[in-house]
């Protein structure tokens, strides 16, 4: 007899069950605990708590430890969306798509003509080929030494590397100043039942300009809606985006940096151009608030989450996984063979082995 499809129970806040609350160790849905209408209609970055845990009641130690608890179940809910798009029959895979893709409109002609102006054939080109399929894509921005690096040593290492695309976006190449802003994200990209992690990411493109004064005010506006429609177009293709920004208090950043001074094997992670920034952290703070404004949406939505606590912004960013994961709905795949008989057949080689 073949196998049969069984959910994976997940104990969330909002997922249907039994066990839906039991184990979610926030005091509300983490869906919309840190989304940016929850800290005012006009976004201030400098009135976001940056050390409070909300949502959550407990300290360090209570915080760590639920941190390793929930660790399994997020490795499950990975490998779960792999197994899926490797084994899953194709009207499954069909369907999940559909659903994914129905979080936002289809394209209509006013927003291919916008296309049309914003991206260039290469990048439609590029869009185009990407697999369909779902994925996870995790967004982590913040000022430096937000904890974005740590983030992926301590939340997204817990999954199976081989369904982990980490992918950290510096200063762009020569070769990439040539090409439209957005191909050398689009070659980035998790592939389908993957995770894929930006450090950083296709929003250093409008940040850094807007700082440096390096584009017109024009041409923001030009690269912030074409950052809305690129990522309208990822969920077209099967995307699950988490966009969060790891906001860090000015104190506690320059307690983190001057530590990295303080100690030999850390003065690799500090560069010179760090005092640069800081020197400019309410610029920075403004224009991470309009951006965040601009783009965020049900589709893709931004979480701000304090970052003076990393045990805190870990945990809080292992839930977002969770629940982005969990939200796929997905079942593991039925054996299309039958179990017992292909046992009983492992079974028989134990004396072939002897």
């Amino acid at each position: 007899m073949t196998g049969t499809s069984s959910a994976l129970d997940v104990e969330l806040t909002g997922v249907p069950g039994p066990q839906a609350a039991k184990g979610q160790p926030f005091a509300g849905d983490p869906r919309s605990l840190w989304r940016p209408a929850q800290f005012g209609e006009t976004l201030d970055l400098a009135a976001v708590p940056a050390r409070k845990r909300i949502g959550f009641d407990g300290g360090k130690s209570a915080g760590r430890r639920t941190l390793a608890e929930r660790a399994d179940l997020l490795a499950n809910l990975q490998e779960l969306m792999w197994a899926h798009v490797a084994a899953a029959p194709e009207e499954e895979r069909r369907a999940v798509e559909k659903a994914i893709a129905a979080r936002v409109k289809r394209r209509s002609p006013k927003e291919a003509k916008r296309r049309e102006k914003l991206f260039t054939p290469e990048v439609e080109e590029a869009l185009a080929a990407l697999e369909r399929g779902p994925r996870v894509l995790l967004v982590l921005q913040g000022m430096d030494s937000s904890g974005k690096g740590g983030m992926v040593k301590s939340v997204v290492s817990a999954m199976d590397p081989l369904g982990v695309d980490v992918a950290a976006f510096g200063r762009p190449t020569p070769e990439q100043k040539r090409q439209h802003y957005l191909q050398r994200i689009i070659a980035q990209l998790p592939e389908p039942g993957h995770v894929g992690v930006f450090d950083r990411s296709h929003y250093e493109d409008v940040l850094v300009p807007t700082i440096t004064g390096s584009a017109s005010q024009k041409e923001l506006g030009r690269r912030t809606e074409a950052l809305q429609l690129f990522e309208r177009e990822l969920v077209r293709r099967g995307f699950v985006i988490v966009k969060v920004m790891l906001h860090i208090s000015p104190d506690e950043q320059l307690e983190r940096l001057v530590s990295r001074l303080d100690r030999e094997h850390k003065h690799w992670k500090y560069d010179p151009s760090d005092a640069d920034a800081r020197a400019q952290f309410p610029d920075y703070q403004e224009a991470y608030a309009r951006l965040i404004e601009a783009t965020d949406a049900d589709h893709a939505p931004w979480h701000i989450t304090g970052a003076d606590r990393k045990w805190y912004s870990r945990l809080a960013v292992q839930e977002l996984l969770i629940a982005a994961l969990a939200d796929l709905n997905l079942r593991w795949p039925a054996a299309d063979y039958d179990v017992e008989h292909e046992r009983s057949r492992l079974v028989e080689t134990r004396r072939a082995a002897s």
